[in-house]
């Protein structure tokens, strides 16, 4: 065997290793945390009548979420590069755990709101942050299969709550004397205190910390895997100029606000398309993220194949989203159109996110760091503050979703024609300076 198919076979080795031990611990971690943010979805079914709750309100509840997302999000990023993954990680998913679970203790609105912005202060900066530990594992072509296994657990957790939160609120009902919601809020917040404190004892913070990795295999691993320090210059690469900014970020808003819209209200529009028990919903409500787990899987692997076009696909991702929405707006009371639009609406938009995560550092010309991360998705965080509130006003103002997707569907058409506008600028300004998919590069 040549030194080569020998490095070739170590590299390969260490990477399913990383496979087993890093990105399924991640992805696991998740799953959970999406499951807690999601599960308010459910409870609105039934908690609107305990705690007087108006759509308004309900909106609110979800924007104050984001409102201690974003307050909170850029510190936890400084903290991650000073402490590390692992006590990171551990702290985000003990405290919201402990959040999680003293939301089955509401007895009024404004307990609700506390908890909710409470919850979103102890989650801040999760999700990027996944995303930036994934970088220090998986060098580039293999980051968007990475991304997208670990990002699966957005509509992975919107399959579980379908199918168990509506479970637990109806054979839970009444149990000591309990309202079945209080109890899914306690049952599905209760593996992140576990999960998080596994973390703390057994995730790695680098290769070098990895005791399941040989010599050889952190050797291979550490020269292909490593990513540039923040603030290296790359060659080719231009400084991130404001306007490049303000195209993903608002990209990346559109986005966002897409997939809140179908998430937090997708239970309300299949049982207002006269579906029977909340059993039924939930089991409908789990078919569009099961399709969006399979779209997430296959936009990793296409950003990995044509990363030339990842702008192109994440465009085409936007626009089939907005082309959902707006099919929706005209018709909310049959549920096969709920159930066709909804499921092609997620799956689009959860494939756009996976792609767009694997663009920053191209679009911007300049390996980012945890702060760059957290700072786009602190925009996504601005945007989960305002569109539940403006729609849940809609809603009330006009009994319609109309409006709230109509809006929505042009910000996904405006930001996706940004992005691909930024890319094929950026491709002509780079003149003749070509990088390949092992290098950060602009589009």
């Amino acid at each position: 065997m040549s030194i080569h198919e020998k490095t070739d076979t170590v590299t390969k080795s260490a990477y399913r290793a990383v496979d087993r031990n890093v990105l399924a611990v991640i992805s696991l971690a998740y799953v959970v945390n999406c499951v807690d943010r999601a599960n308010i979805s459910f409870a609105h079914l039934r908690m609107d009548k305990t705690l007087h709750l108006t759509e308004t309100d309900y909106g609110l509840a979800i924007g104050l979420f984001y409102t201690g997302y974003v307050l909170f999000q850029i510190p936890c990023a400084w903290l991650f590069e000073r402490i590390g993954a692992a006590r990171t990680f551990s702290r985000i998913m003990i405290l919201w755990g402990l959040a999680g679970m003293a939301m089955a203790l509401c007895t009024q609105k404004s307990h609700l709101f506390g908890l909710r912005f409470l919850l979103g202060a102890f989650e801040a900066g999760f999700s990027p942050l996944c995303i930036y530990f994934l970088r220090r594992w998986y060098q580039d072509r293999r980051l968007g299969r990475a991304i997208s296994i670990q990002q699966i657990a957005g509509p992975l957790s919107g399959v579980l709550v379908g199918l168990i939160s509506g479970d637990i609120m109806t054979r839970a009902e009444g149990l000591f004397g309990i309202a079945g919601w209080r109890w899914m809020f306690m049952i599905e917040a209760f593996p992140a205190l576990l999960i998080g404190t596994w973390i703390l004892f057994l995730l790695p913070n680098s290769p070098a910390d990895a005791s399941w990795l040989s010599s050889a295999q952190k050797s291979a691993f550490g020269n292909i895997a490593l990513p540039p320090k923040p603030g290296t210059p790359v060659a080719g690469a231009a400084r991130p100029q404001v306007r490049r900014w303000a195209v993903i970020l608002f990209a990346f808003l559109g986005i966002v606000c897409g997939n809140d819209i179908f998430s937090f209200w997708l239970p309300r529009l299949i049982a207002e398309a006269h579906v029977g028990s909340l059993r039924m919903v939930g089991v409908l409500s789990s078919l569009p993220f099961a399709a969006a787990a399979v779209a997430m899987i296959v936009a990793g692997r296409l950003a990995d194949r044509f990363s030339e076009h990842r702008v192109t696909l994440c465009l085409a991702a936007c626009a089939l989203g907005a082309a959902c929405l707006l099919l929706l707006a005209i018709d909310t009371a049959n549920i096969a159109v709920v159930l066709g639009c909804t499921t092609s609406g997620l799956a689009s938009l959860y494939a756009a996110y996976v792609i767009f995560w694997t663009l920053p550092d191209r679009l911007l010309g300049a390996p980012g760091s945890a702060t760059t991360y957290a700072a786009i998705n602190t925009c996504g965080m601005i945007a989960g503050i305002i569109c539940p509130i403006v729609a849940g006003r809609l809603l009330d103002a006009t009994g319609s979703f109309v409006l709230p997707f109509c809006g929505t569907a042009l910000l996904l058409i405006c930001g996706g024609t940004g992005l691909l506008i930024l890319g094929t600028s950026s491709s002509n300004d780079s003149g003749s300076t070509k990088v390949t998919d092992h290098d950060v590069q602009e589009i």
